[in-house]
């Protein structure tokens, strides 16, 4: 429920959204209560996080003016340009934008807490059902963008007309790229699912069985529609036109294909090639190919967009190398930042990492950078420690996490609170330990 209701909310955008997604998750991991700050390198990780949100929550915090003035001296500069009035109050915030580092420190905790119970349930037992539960989501969603596209126009749900001109509205998000994060880290771990099914159907057959069996036994209903919903997946991916998507999730998987074929039998490997093959084959009929070579025809335009919002980006970071505008600010700094192209607001960097440096600076950098550190070791061991078919959903979880973030080079799709909290959640069952 707390992967569901932020997705369908248009992706969790609004505060009264983020609000429910946070609540949801801190009373969750209340209820269950997980182990934080155990032992072993989960400790680790924990207090990384426990750091980077309340790094957030800092920014968000009144604080005497002379020590703002010393992290920050900027912030006075911009903040009276902005409000256009002078500032004589004796107490100041790190961030520019105090309600947005607000919202954007609510939906850091909620995915944190989200992190923090799922460990303990997939640790628990939970871990395949919250994977059924992620691939009926995907199936449904999936079904309702293909639809939508077809015959809502502008409309999310045919009902609600978006407010941004420029590309339509894919799914419930009102940017296809957002929506494009959100299958890229689905997929793989239903297809993982798929791969553990198959492991454990092969574990069971015997060298007398037959071919027919061991096919009726892999090819069951539940085998069946978790197909459909990785078909359904790819064909939304695709007819998203989400480029960086597409290009993020084929690299990702290329990169795992490598890098664990070991683990594939020669059966099963043609047993999930051929699967493969009808997946990729339905959502190519659903696909208009056409409009999706053209798209990519026009990366060069893109890549000149990008490169011209990165260069304005650059000196947010120059003025706030220390500890950034504050989490969420992108958007209000570049109303003072913007310079070069006034016709279209950039309110967002299309390069997470990029985007975190200006709202975080050194500080929000040096601690996303070490928990994603500790988190890739994290996942290694654990890969390169199990020895059950449950490998195959971690490897599938991993490999989502890592298509986010080779898309978040182009993209910012995990601010949403629907993709925060699948990317916790994946990132829960790649790193639990047994």
């Amino acid at each position: 429920m707390l992967l569901l209701c932020p997705l369908a909310a248009f992706g969790g955008r609004s505060e009264s959204a983020a609000i429910v997604f946070t609540v949801g998750s801190v009373l969750l991991a209340f209820v269950i209560r997980p182990t934080i700050l155990g032992q072993g390198p989960s400790r680790v990780l924990d207090r990384i996080l426990l750091a980077a949100s309340a790094a957030i929550c800092l920014q968000a915090t009144a604080l005497p003016v002379p020590v703002v003035q010393l992290l920050s001296p900027h912030v006075a500069i911009v903040r009276q340009e902005l409000a256009l009035i002078p500032s004589v109050t004796a107490w100041r915030f790190l961030s520019i934008d105090e309600a947005s580092t607000r919202w954007a420190g609510v939906v850091v905790v909620g995915a944190i807490a989200l992190f923090f119970a799922a460990r303990r349930i997939v640790s628990s037992g939970g871990m395949r059902r919250t994977v059924r539960g992620i691939s009926a989501i995907g199936f449904a969603f999936s079904a309702l963008a293909l639809a939508q596209a077809a015959t809502a126009g502008r409309s999310i749900y045919w009902r609600f007309p978006t407010e941004y001109d420029g590309p339509l509205p894919f799914g419930p998000f009102v940017n296809r790229n957002h929506f494009a994060t959100w299958v890229v880290m689905a997929l793989p771990v239903c297809s993982g699912y798929m791969m553990a099914r198959a492991s454990a159907s092969d574990a069971a057959n015997a060298e007398f069985v037959s071919g027919r069996t061991r096919l009726a036994r892999i090819a069951d209903g539940r085998m069946a529609w978790l197909g459909a919903a990785a078909a359904l997946m790819l064909a939304a991916l695709l007819a998203s036109m989400s480029r960086s998507g597409i290009l993020a999730l084929t690299s990702a998987v290329g990169i795992f294909a490598v890098g664990h074929a070991r683990r594939a039998t020669a059966r099963r490997t043609w047993w999930t090639v051929g699967v493969l093959v009808l997946i990729t084959g339905f959502a190519l009929t659903r696909a208009d190919l056409p409009a999706l070579a053209e798209r990519f025809s026009q990366s060069g335009t893109g890549i000149r967009d990008r490169l011209r919002i990165w260069s304005g980006t650059l000196p947010i970071v120059k003025d706030f190398w220390l500890t950034g505008t504050g989490a969420g600010t992108y958007r209000t700094a570049m109303l003072y930042y913007q310079r070069a192209d006034t016709n279209v607001q950039f309110n967002q960097a299309h390069n997470h990492y990029l985007q975190v440096a200006a709202e975080g600076g050194i500080v929000l950098v040096s601690l996303v950078v070490a928990a994603l550190t500790t988190l890739g070791r994290s996942v290694r061991r654990q890969l390169e420690t199990e020895s059950s078919g449950a490998y195959w959903i971690r490897a599938g979880a991993a490999c989502g996490l890592l298509a986010a973030a080779l898309q978040s080079l182009w993209e910012t799709g995990l601010v949403m609170p629907a993709n925060a909290g699948m990317a916790a959640v994946l990132a829960a069952i790649a790193s639990y330990e047994r």
